[in-house]
Protein backbone atom coordinates (compact mmCIF):
# COMPACT_ATOMS: atom_id res chain seq x y z
CA UNK A 1 0.00 0.00 0.00
CA UNK A 2 1.67 3.35 -1.07
CA UNK A 3 0.96 6.65 0.94
CA UNK A 4 1.72 8.45 -1.63
CA UNK A 5 -1.40 7.45 -3.74
CA UNK A 6 -3.78 7.56 -0.57
CA UNK A 7 -1.83 10.64 0.40
CA UNK A 8 -2.66 12.00 -3.43
CA UNK A 9 -6.51 11.18 -3.20
CA UNK A 10 -6.89 12.41 0.00
CA UNK A 11 -5.08 15.82 -0.76
CA UNK A 12 -7.57 15.85 -4.05
CA UNK A 13 -10.75 15.08 -2.94
CA UNK A 14 -9.98 18.01 -0.20
CA UNK A 15 -9.18 20.40 -2.85
CA UNK A 16 -12.35 19.66 -4.88
CA UNK A 17 -14.37 19.41 -1.93
CA UNK A 18 -17.14 22.33 -2.32
CA UNK A 19 -15.00 24.39 -5.03
CA UNK A 20 -16.97 23.03 -8.57
CA UNK A 21 -20.38 22.58 -9.26
CA UNK A 22 -20.95 19.23 -7.86
CA UNK A 23 -20.79 20.44 -4.04
CA UNK A 24 -19.62 18.51 -1.97
CA UNK A 25 -20.21 15.38 -3.76
CA UNK A 26 -16.39 14.27 -4.06
CA UNK A 27 -16.14 10.73 -3.76
CA UNK A 28 -13.18 8.84 -3.02
CA UNK A 29 -12.34 5.19 -5.20
CA UNK A 30 -15.94 4.58 -5.62
CA UNK A 31 -16.57 1.74 -7.81
CA UNK A 32 -20.11 2.20 -8.33
CA UNK A 33 -19.71 5.77 -9.50
CA UNK A 34 -19.99 4.94 -12.71
CA UNK A 35 -20.83 0.96 -13.89
CA UNK A 36 -22.02 -0.93 -16.84
CA UNK A 37 -25.33 -2.73 -17.03
CA UNK A 38 -26.07 -6.43 -18.44
CA UNK A 39 -27.24 -4.43 -20.79
CA UNK A 40 -24.18 -2.45 -21.59
CA UNK A 41 -25.66 0.90 -20.68
CA UNK A 42 -23.83 3.04 -18.07
CA UNK A 43 -25.32 3.23 -14.74
CA UNK A 44 -24.34 5.17 -11.87
CA UNK A 45 -25.41 4.81 -7.59
CA UNK A 46 -25.15 8.70 -7.40
CA UNK A 47 -28.34 10.89 -7.70
CA UNK A 48 -27.21 14.36 -8.59
CA UNK A 49 -23.76 15.58 -10.45
CA UNK A 50 -20.34 14.04 -8.75
CA UNK A 51 -17.05 13.67 -9.12
CA UNK A 52 -15.01 10.41 -8.12
CA UNK A 53 -11.15 10.08 -7.41
CA UNK A 54 -8.83 7.65 -8.03
CA UNK A 55 -5.38 6.61 -8.26
CA UNK A 56 -4.93 3.94 -11.29
CA UNK A 57 -1.66 2.34 -12.59
CA UNK A 58 2.25 4.19 -11.85
CA UNK A 59 5.27 3.23 -12.43
CA UNK A 60 9.00 3.81 -10.69
CA UNK A 61 11.83 3.11 -13.07
CA UNK A 62 15.45 4.32 -13.22
CA UNK A 63 16.27 3.33 -10.10
CA UNK A 64 19.76 2.90 -10.50
CA UNK A 65 20.27 -1.26 -8.80
CA UNK A 66 19.25 0.07 -5.40
CA UNK A 67 16.22 -1.30 -3.94
CA UNK A 68 14.10 1.80 -3.49
CA UNK A 69 10.84 0.45 -2.49
CA UNK A 70 9.36 3.27 -1.49
CA UNK A 71 9.87 5.09 -4.97
CA UNK A 72 6.32 5.73 -6.17
CA UNK A 73 7.62 7.04 -9.91
CA UNK A 74 5.07 8.00 -12.34
CA UNK A 75 1.18 7.53 -10.71
CA UNK A 76 -1.85 7.98 -13.15
CA UNK A 77 -4.46 10.26 -10.80
CA UNK A 78 -8.09 9.87 -12.49
CA UNK A 79 -10.48 12.29 -11.73
CA UNK A 80 -14.47 11.15 -12.79
CA UNK A 81 -17.22 13.50 -13.17
CA UNK A 82 -20.59 12.88 -13.95
CA UNK A 83 -24.22 13.56 -14.77
CA UNK A 84 -27.25 11.38 -13.08
CA UNK A 85 -30.51 10.72 -13.95
CA UNK A 86 -32.98 8.62 -13.03
CA UNK A 87 -34.28 6.08 -15.79
CA UNK A 88 -36.90 3.35 -16.22
CA UNK A 89 -36.01 -0.36 -16.27
CA UNK A 90 -38.83 -2.90 -17.11
CA UNK A 91 -38.34 -6.54 -16.00
CA UNK A 92 -38.87 -8.44 -19.26
CA UNK A 93 -40.66 -11.72 -17.14
CA UNK A 94 -43.03 -9.87 -14.94
CA UNK A 95 -43.72 -6.36 -16.69
CA UNK A 96 -42.70 -4.64 -13.32
CA UNK A 97 -40.94 -1.22 -14.30
CA UNK A 98 -38.60 0.15 -11.55
CA UNK A 99 -36.42 3.53 -11.49
CA UNK A 100 -32.66 3.32 -11.29
CA UNK A 101 -29.93 6.11 -11.35
CA UNK A 102 -27.95 6.12 -14.60
CA UNK A 103 -25.84 8.27 -17.01
CA UNK A 104 -27.68 9.76 -19.53
CA UNK A 105 -26.72 10.70 -23.07
CA UNK A 106 -25.13 13.78 -23.31
CA UNK A 107 -26.09 17.15 -24.80
CA UNK A 108 -25.48 20.73 -24.82
CA UNK A 109 -26.25 21.29 -21.14
CA UNK A 110 -25.05 18.23 -20.06
CA UNK A 111 -21.43 19.22 -22.19
CA UNK A 112 -21.44 22.45 -20.83
CA UNK A 113 -21.98 21.50 -17.29
CA UNK A 114 -19.02 18.60 -17.21
CA UNK A 115 -16.71 21.15 -19.26
CA UNK A 116 -17.23 23.73 -16.29
CA UNK A 117 -16.61 20.70 -13.33
CA UNK A 118 -12.95 19.94 -15.62
CA UNK A 119 -12.11 23.25 -15.28
CA UNK A 120 -13.05 24.17 -11.67
CA UNK A 121 -11.38 20.64 -11.08
CA UNK A 122 -8.31 21.84 -12.59
CA UNK A 123 -8.50 25.38 -11.19
CA UNK A 124 -9.17 24.39 -7.61
CA UNK A 125 -5.59 21.69 -7.85
CA UNK A 126 -3.88 25.11 -9.05
CA UNK A 127 -5.74 27.20 -6.26
CA UNK A 128 -2.72 28.75 -4.05
CA UNK A 129 -5.26 29.82 -1.01
CA UNK A 130 -6.65 26.22 -0.82
CA UNK A 131 -4.46 24.26 1.53
CA UNK A 132 -5.35 20.90 0.32
CA UNK A 133 -3.92 21.80 -3.29
CA UNK A 134 -0.72 23.58 -1.72
CA UNK A 135 -0.01 19.57 -0.14
CA UNK A 136 -1.35 18.71 -3.61
CA UNK A 137 1.16 20.59 -5.39
CA UNK A 138 3.96 19.34 -2.84
CA UNK A 139 2.92 15.68 -3.34
CA UNK A 140 3.36 16.34 -7.14
CA UNK A 141 6.73 16.86 -8.28
CA UNK A 142 5.89 17.28 -12.10
CA UNK A 143 2.82 16.58 -14.39
CA UNK A 144 3.87 14.50 -17.21
CA UNK A 145 0.93 13.76 -19.30
CA UNK A 146 -2.89 15.02 -19.38
CA UNK A 147 -5.27 13.17 -21.42
CA UNK A 148 -9.23 14.31 -21.11
CA UNK A 149 -11.70 11.11 -22.58
CA UNK A 150 -15.28 10.78 -22.86
CA UNK A 151 -16.96 8.25 -21.72
CA UNK A 152 -19.67 6.04 -24.13
CA UNK A 153 -22.15 3.67 -23.46
CA UNK A 154 -20.10 0.14 -24.58
CA UNK A 155 -23.80 -1.32 -26.70
CA UNK A 156 -24.41 1.53 -28.67
CA UNK A 157 -21.44 3.70 -28.57
CA UNK A 158 -23.54 6.76 -27.59
CA UNK A 159 -21.43 9.53 -25.46
CA UNK A 160 -22.67 9.75 -22.20
CA UNK A 161 -22.79 12.69 -19.89
CA UNK A 162 -19.59 11.71 -18.05
CA UNK A 163 -15.77 12.72 -18.57
CA UNK A 164 -12.77 11.53 -17.28
CA UNK A 165 -9.21 13.49 -16.56
CA UNK A 166 -6.06 11.11 -16.17
CA UNK A 167 -3.28 13.09 -14.87
CA UNK A 168 -0.03 11.27 -15.14
CA UNK A 169 2.18 12.96 -12.34
CA UNK A 170 5.60 12.05 -10.69
CA UNK A 171 4.59 11.39 -7.29
CA UNK A 172 7.12 11.80 -3.90
CA UNK A 173 8.42 8.97 -2.57
CA UNK A 174 6.69 7.43 0.46
CA UNK A 175 8.30 8.02 3.78
CA UNK A 176 10.69 5.69 5.04
CA UNK A 177 8.74 3.76 7.71
CA UNK A 178 9.79 4.80 11.61
CA UNK A 179 11.46 7.95 10.20
CA UNK A 180 10.98 11.09 11.66
CA UNK A 181 8.37 13.40 10.10
CA UNK A 182 10.09 16.48 10.25
CA UNK A 183 7.57 19.38 11.09
CA UNK A 184 8.28 21.32 7.83
CA UNK A 185 7.74 18.36 6.00
CA UNK A 186 4.39 17.80 3.54
CA UNK A 187 4.05 14.35 5.47
CA UNK A 188 3.37 16.77 8.47
CA UNK A 189 1.34 19.29 6.80
CA UNK A 190 -0.81 16.74 5.59
CA UNK A 191 -1.24 15.07 9.22
CA UNK A 192 -2.15 18.76 10.58
CA UNK A 193 -4.18 19.26 7.85
CA UNK A 194 -6.15 15.61 8.20
CA UNK A 195 -6.16 16.24 12.45
CA UNK A 196 -8.37 19.87 11.37
CA UNK A 197 -10.78 17.78 9.45
CA UNK A 198 -11.01 15.33 11.66
CA UNK A 199 -10.25 12.84 8.65
CA UNK A 200 -11.45 9.59 8.95
CA UNK A 201 -7.73 7.69 7.69
CA UNK A 202 -5.46 9.92 10.37
CA UNK A 203 -5.04 7.41 12.79
CA UNK A 204 -4.15 4.52 9.80
CA UNK A 205 -1.91 6.59 8.09
CA UNK A 206 -0.15 7.98 10.90
CA UNK A 207 0.19 3.50 11.40
CA UNK A 208 1.60 3.04 7.94
CA UNK A 209 4.28 6.08 8.71
CA UNK A 210 5.32 4.71 11.94
CA UNK A 211 4.75 7.95 13.57
CA UNK A 212 5.43 6.38 17.07
CA UNK A 213 7.91 4.07 16.35
CA UNK A 214 11.58 4.17 17.78
CA UNK A 215 14.72 2.75 15.90
CA UNK A 216 18.37 2.98 15.84
CA UNK A 217 20.13 5.52 13.03
CA UNK A 218 21.38 2.00 11.32
CA UNK A 219 17.77 0.64 11.38
CA UNK A 220 16.50 3.43 9.21
CA UNK A 221 18.83 3.66 6.99
CA UNK A 222 18.69 -0.14 6.19
CA UNK A 223 14.59 0.25 5.71
CA UNK A 224 15.80 3.33 3.39
CA UNK A 225 18.07 1.75 1.10
CA UNK A 226 17.00 -1.84 0.88
CA UNK A 227 20.87 -2.86 2.81
CA UNK A 228 20.98 -6.53 3.98
CA UNK A 229 23.03 -6.90 7.36
CA UNK A 230 26.07 -7.98 5.58
CA UNK A 231 26.02 -4.84 2.62
CA UNK A 232 25.37 -2.59 5.93
CA UNK A 233 27.75 -3.83 8.45
CA UNK A 234 30.54 -3.96 4.78
CA UNK A 235 29.55 -0.04 4.47
CA UNK A 236 29.87 0.39 8.56
CA UNK A 237 26.12 1.41 9.10
CA UNK A 238 25.89 -1.59 11.21
CA UNK A 239 28.92 -2.04 14.02
CA UNK A 240 30.36 -5.58 13.87
CA UNK A 241 28.48 -8.78 15.67
CA UNK A 242 30.32 -8.47 18.50
CA UNK A 243 29.52 -4.64 19.50
CA UNK A 244 25.53 -4.81 17.58
CA UNK A 245 24.56 -5.03 21.42
CA UNK A 246 26.39 -1.94 22.18
CA UNK A 247 25.25 0.45 20.05
CA UNK A 248 23.51 3.23 21.73
CA UNK A 249 20.46 4.83 21.32
CA UNK A 250 20.75 8.35 20.43
CA UNK A 251 17.80 10.58 20.63
CA UNK A 252 19.19 13.58 20.99
CA UNK A 253 22.50 16.23 20.56
CA UNK A 254 23.17 19.21 22.50
CA UNK A 255 25.73 21.53 21.76
CA UNK A 256 27.66 23.84 24.02
CA UNK A 257 29.40 26.99 22.83
CA UNK A 258 32.73 27.16 24.68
Amino acid sequence: MSIGRIALRIATIGALNGATSVGANVLDSEIGSIDVGADGSLRTDQEKPFISVYTDGSKAEDLSGARRLWQNGLTELLIEAGVAASMVETDQETGESTIIPGIPATDSAFELFLDVVDRQSIAALMDPENPWAEIWRTLVRDVVKVERRRTADAETGTRMAAHQQSITCDLLPDPVFGEPVAATSVWQKLLNQMEVVQHPYLQKLQELMGVTVIQRNSIEQRRRFGFTLDEARALCGVPPLAAEATEPDITRIDFEKI
